[in-house]
């Protein structure tokens, strides 16, 4: 009866281990995929909805700047028509500072969003402009590098570890700026830190909730990456590598750019006609 006893007990003992390895290398699996979603999601918003921006920017939003340019130009034209009628039907000599003053405070808003975008634009431009230019080969090493520093630091993974928040955030900032060389610093200087997890002196009924946990992080993960890539700007890139699209939609807006240009030029004649007058 011991014997059996004691079959019974080193039996019920591998089972539960059995049960135990395989809720940590399920825990592990997910932590990996959690990470490798993680890195995605930075990989899209650090380096891939930025490109599609200034794409997007240099393609179409250039002329979307000239066509809000070309609106104000035309209704501050229109306007200071109206004012200057005014003055006419009175029997008064038209006051041009009087005007330019009234149509400065009608429009400061109007003007104050054309000076936005004129500096958004700008900045997109020189991102641009100033990145540097990187083989396929390398690209696909810092995305590597990235995704197993992910790994390796991600807060949510290892919530208030704040050493490897740090080193996560030089993570970040080095795949913004393509900086291989960073990320293979970090990567050598930080290989003693690849395992930060101690399933130890977790229960079996604990590694299970734990895995439950992981699962509903991957899913949340997950629907935030699916968010990401289907809508915009990120959609834009499929349009933007189609010329037919961008040649298109250059052309709506030139159409529109001209047309408010014909209706500032024809209202600043009727108001050189108006000040002749007086």
């Amino acid at each position: 009866m011991r014997t059996g006893g004691t079959d019974e007990g080193v039996t019920g003992n591998d089972g539960a281990e059995a049960s135990r390895r395989s809720l940590i290398g399920r825990s592990t699996r997910l932590r990996v995929a959690i990470a490798e979603t993680l890195a995605h999601i930075e990989e899209v918003r650090q380096q891939e909805i930025p490109q599609i921006k200034a794409d997007y920017a240099t393609k179409i939003g250039v002329w979307n700047a000239r066509l809000i340019t070309a609106q104000l130009a035309a209704r501050r034209a229109k306007r200071r028509c109206a004012l200057a009628r005014v003055f006419s039907n009175q029997g008064r000599t038209v006051n041009a500072t009087h005007i330019t003053r009234q149509l400065d405070e009608e429009f400061a808003e109007w003007k104050q969003r054309v000076a936005q975008e004129t500096t958004r634009l700008r900045h997109l431009l020189k991102w641009r402009g100033g990145m540097r230019p990187m083989n396929p080969a390398k690209a696909n090493e810092l995305n590597k590098l990235f995704r197993r520093l992910a790994r390796r630091f991600h807060p949510d993974l290892y919530p208030g570890d704040e050493e490897r928040a740090d080193y996560y955030a030089t993570a970040q900032n080095a795949l913004a700026c393509g900086d291989l060389e960073v990320l293979r610093a970090l990567d050598v200087a930080t290989a003693h830190m690849a395992d930060g997890v101690d399933y130890s002196r977790l229960t079996v009924d604990e590694l299970m909730v734990e895995c439950e946990l992981l699962e509903d992080h991957l899913a949340s993960c997950k629907a935030k990456l699916a968010e990401m890539t289907s809508t915009e700007p990120y959609t834009l890139r499929d349009k933007l590598a189609d010329p037919e699209w961008v040649s298109a939609t250059v052309d709506g807006l030139r159409t529109r750019v001209e047309a408010f240009e014909r209706e500032q030029a024809r209202y600043d004649e009727e108001y050189r006609r108006l000040v002749k007058e007086d």
